[in-house]
């Protein structure tokens, strides 16, 4: 069975649950929230685990894993746990009405029923409505985990109903380590793997090098000094490859302000990098620009970002960015 051990870089959250659990005192409704990745889910579920649990074991903050009620959580038949999810696109009122109605009923293995909204924010308007009225007078025995990497679209009157578990990003440093002692790669893979999904602990272990190679290859085109505007054709046209370009941009002009920074002189430490692995290119590439320059085309490229959704010339923003990201005088400079 899973347990907190498997929950990686949330210290404070674990510890805010387990404190719950040595006090058997529960909020009946809680929100887990932060970015999506971070182990939110399966923090629900072990700390759901332990309070059906029958074991009372005091030493430990973990469910036996061998009563009845662990071999029900294990076979996902727990007539006290369940989960809902989206009905296609949607968590719909119907669901919550139904979950309502097993609500009357008192537990029967033990002293909670618990239920597990993820992801609570795919509610729609009639769901969420619904849901707040049970939120608002709560059997005694009834605990609802609302699950959510978009928090803060959900209904104000929910989260402030809801007692709130925050999930923090990892550190890069953490994930690179996390990958070097489970998938036996070397520092650099793993610095690779992990800032090509952006520090995504869930999706990092999931990635192959290959995979990685190939990506960073493909967007090392927009600080290469390559042809502009085949570059800039490549990664205009389509949405997702377009904000991929912004992001690996944003990193590259990130690493710069780090190797700029009066802490890295003074560590002179790659690890500080996103892209370790091309620390000899990001120092070339620094050392013909100040500090005041980075900074004014980290700022452009933010507003590049936020206007990525609005009825803008993609192709021309990023091109425009690029000629002075790469230092190349205008074509048309003649009066």
């Amino acid at each position: 069975m899973p347990s907190f051990h498997d929950i990686v870089g949330q210290r404070r959250s674990i510890h805010i649950l387990q404190s719950f659990l040595k006090k058997k005192t529960y909020p009946q409704s809680l929100l887990f929230e932060g970015e999506s990745g971070l182990g939110k889910r399966l923090a629900a579920e072990v700390f759901s685990q332990k309070i059906l649990c029958h074991s009372d074991a005091a030493d430990t903050m973990e469910a036996c894993g061998t009563c009845l009620s662990c071999q029900k959580m294990r076979n996902q038949n727990h007539p006290d746990f369940s989960v809902i999810s989206p009905d296609g696109n949607a968590i719909k009122i119907d669901q919550i009405r139904e979950m309502q109605e097993k609500m009357i009923y008192k537990p029967i293995d033990g002293q909670r029923k618990i239920v597990i909204i993820d992801p609570a924010d795919k509610m729609n308007k009639a769901a969420a409505n619904g849901l707040l009225k049970t939120l608002e007078e709560p059997p005694s025995y009834a605990m609802i985990i609302l699950v959510s990497a978009k928090a803060l679209s959900l209904l104000p009157t929910l989260r402030s109903r809801c007692q709130k578990i925050s999930f923090h990003p990892h550190s890069f440093s953490q994930i690179v380590h996390i990958l070097k002692r489970e998938k036996g790669w070397t520092n650099s893979d793993a610095q690779l793997v992990t800032a090509t999904t952006h520090g995504r602990l869930q999706e990092s272990r999931g990635f192959d090098i290959e995979s990685a190679r190939e990506m960073d290859d493909k967007y090392h085109k927009l600080v290469a000094p390559n042809d502009l505007f085949e570059t800039v054709g490549i990664f205009s046209g389509n949405n997702p490859d377009l904000e991929a370009a912004l992001s690996y941009l944003m990193t590259w002009i990130r690493d710069a302000l780090v190797l700029k920074s009066s802490e890295y002189k003074k560590q002179s430490d790659p690890a500080m990098l996103r892209y370790a692995w091309r620390v000899e290119e990001l120092k070339s590439w620094t050392a013909q620009r100040s500090g005041s320059e980075i900074h004014d085309l980290f700022s452009d490229l933010q507003t590049i970002y936020h206007a990525r959704t609005r009825n803008v010339n993609r192709q021309l923003s990023l091109e425009t960015f690029l000629i002075r990201f790469r230092k190349y005088k205008p074509i048309h400079t003649q009066k």
